[in-house]
């Protein structure tokens, strides 16, 4: 997961797009819970803050004990407010379900991948608009939730080579002394 001053992204949010847009849009806002350390149990997590040394500072008892990289922390102090957990247990529970609030999705303008598109029960098997035939889509005409980068390279090119296939299928059928 990537944090910029624009919000958050990446796979994993990529991977539960749909359900925070519909979160967001039905309650304006959501919370995402953010596994800091998902490596290790909460019992772990536990066990090795509870090694806390006398004076040592929250960030370097986080640094030294589970390895929590600085914009981890720096998370962990922005979501409380700077007010983090004394107790060992609480501060596991906390990094192992970071809640980080959701109020928004980025414009249109900055997307990566979008969502919408033509339904699928609108198609036939080659791709073709049902109400209007001759007319083919493919890739990210298509509503469905599509993954970024090689997965959505692999699954429009793919869409298109059906499609395309289609359209000459179709072609052949409507003009067969054409061919």
């Amino acid at each position: 997961m990537m944090i910029s001053a624009q919000g958050i992204e990446g796979g994993c949010v990529y991977a539960v797009g749909r359900e925070l847009r519909a979160a967001c849009d039905a309650q304006g806002n959501t919370v995402m819970l953010i596994d800091l350390r998902p490596d290790l149990s909460v019992e772990q997590v536990e066990q090795r803050l509870s090694t806390a040394k006398p004076k040592e500072s929250t960030s370097t008892l986080l640094r030294r004990t589970i390895g929590l990289p600085a914009v981890a922390i720096g998370l962990l102090r922005e979501v409380t407010k700077n007010v983090l957990p004394r107790q060992a247990s609480d501060m596991a529970v906390l990094i192992k379900s970071l809640p980080l609030q959701v109020v928004a999705t980025e414009e249109l303008d900055r997307a990566i991948s979008t969502a919408g598109g033509v339904a699928f029960e609108e198609l036939d098997d080659r791709f073709m608009l049902r109400r209007l035939p001759g007319v083919f889509v493919a890739g990210e005409m298509i509503d469905w939730e599509a993954p970024t980068g090689g997965y959505l390279l692999q699954a429009t090119l793919s869409t298109a080579v059906a499609a395309a296939n289609g359209a000459l299928s179709w072609w052949e059928e409507e003009h067969p002394t054409e061919m």
